[in-house]
């Protein structure tokens, strides 16, 4: 009971480094939350649209089909046809395509020739989208009028032709409808706060324990090596328990509910718990190795910022590479990150997806049952150093 107020001791004085890091992941993981919530799809397709200016030099019938075109699938901006004002347009982000219709557009199209022309930035990406749509009218205005409709009745016909538009259904296959919850990018962004403030907590006590003085004191005294790990196991359960009460409860203030309303909450709790058991020994063996509080911090931004980059918890796993993945996938990030994905973007769990899952909660138990055995052993050679 002794060495378990002593650790509680020193971990009160570093409450508020707990907290610290608690605070920036509820900031960060709420900010993405609500970046994707925006940009998200929920109420079906839409089209983009794009801002379109129709330089109409003919004054006919070609140059009506393309405006009422542009009316009808971009932004069409009424803008005077004067080269510098077009640049000077272009280059703020007040118009993106410029169609021009030339004088012989008309009589260039019916020869087959190239009947129009564009100005856009250079490289950018709407343009294609928008003479995608271009090409397509004019090649239906082409075949109109190689079956031997006049340029008018052509154009009226290919404008009706483009305007028809089939009705999409989107099959329900993950059963969540295709929307992740904002809870789910909440948990995805957790290991990060886990390892923080485990590692500048816990880290802090075991270099507290290991000064020579404590040292020689917890060696003469009266309590055996088994009994001060199990007072070690305790002050870093309550306070792993402690970071993780914390963090569900926010999300569950956040997101009302949050997990306690998703069919999956069981396999949340256990992810998370099973993760923040990797990030208390992760904690146990930085606390071995540093020596000094500036050596501390540097390894906490090495290991938290590391594991959660190479564990796909920052960035998708997939942008890394199959060579990162493979390394990846013996650390206890890339499985937590499995799984919150797996519960994120299903809305029933299959046999499958279920061995998945335990797959990845038994590599991180074992992450972390080899991380608190090799710290046992670093522990009891620094105890037998003679000083």
């Amino acid at each position: 009971m002794t060495v378990f107020k002593g650790y509680f001791l020193i971990i009160r004085r570093n409450i508020w480094t707990i907290m610290m890091y608690i605070m920036i992941f509820v900031v960060i993981s709420c900010m993405i939350e609500i970046s994707f919530r925006d940009s998200a799809v929920t109420g079906g397709f839409t089209s983009a649209r794009v801002k379109v200016a129709v330089m109409d030099r003919e004054g006919g019938v070609l140059g009506d089909t393309l405006r009422c075109l542009m009316q009808e699938e971009q932004d069409l901006v009424e803008l005077p046809d004067e080269k510098q004002r077009l640049q000077e347009e272009l280059f703020y982000g007040n118009v993106d395509y410029v169609l021009i219709v030339p004088e012989n557009a008309s009589e260039a199209l019916e020869q087959g020739e190239k009947a129009i022309q564009s100005v856009t930035v250079p490289n950018s990406v709407s343009s294609f989208y928008v003479e995608s749509q271009v090409d397509s009218l004019l090649n239906q205005i082409r075949v109109c009028l190689a079956a031997g409709f006049p340029l008018e009745e052509a154009c009226a016909k290919s404008l009706e032709i483009a305007e028809i538009s089939a009705d999409v259904k989107l099959m329900d296959v993950n059963g969540n409808a295709g929307i992740r919850e904002g809870y789910n990018y909440y948990f995805g962004y957790m290991p990060y706060a886990f390892l923080g403030a485990a590692v500048m907590s816990m880290s802090v006590v075991i270099m507290e324990f290991k000064k020579k003085d404590i040292r020689r004191r917890i060696q003469s005294s009266a309590v055996p090596f088994y009994r001060q790990n199990i007072a070690m196991i305790l002050s870093f359960g309550a306070v792993g328990i402690l970071i993780w009460g914390i963090c569900v409860l926010m999300q569950a203030v956040l997101y009302q509910g949050g997990i306690f309303r998703s069919p999956h909450v069981g396999y949340y709790i256990l992810n998370s718990l099973v993760f923040m058991a990797a990030s208390l020994s992760i904690a146990y063996l930085t606390g071995m190795i540093a020596n000094s509080p500036g050596a501390l911090n540097g390894l906490n931004n090495i290991i938290s910022l590391g594991l959660c980059f190479l564990g796909g918890i920052f960035v998708p796993i997939e942008m890394l590479g199959n060579d990162v993945e493979r390394v990846s996938r013996f650390l206890p990030t890339y499985w937590y990150s499995r799984i919150n994905g797996i519960l994120g973007d299903y809305g029933s769990i299959s046999a499958e997806l279920q061995k998945t899952i335990r797959l990845g909660v038994a590599v991180q138990l074992l992450f972390a049952a080899a991380c608190f055995a090799v710290t046992l052993a670093l522990r009891r050679m620094q105890m037998r150093e003679k000083d």
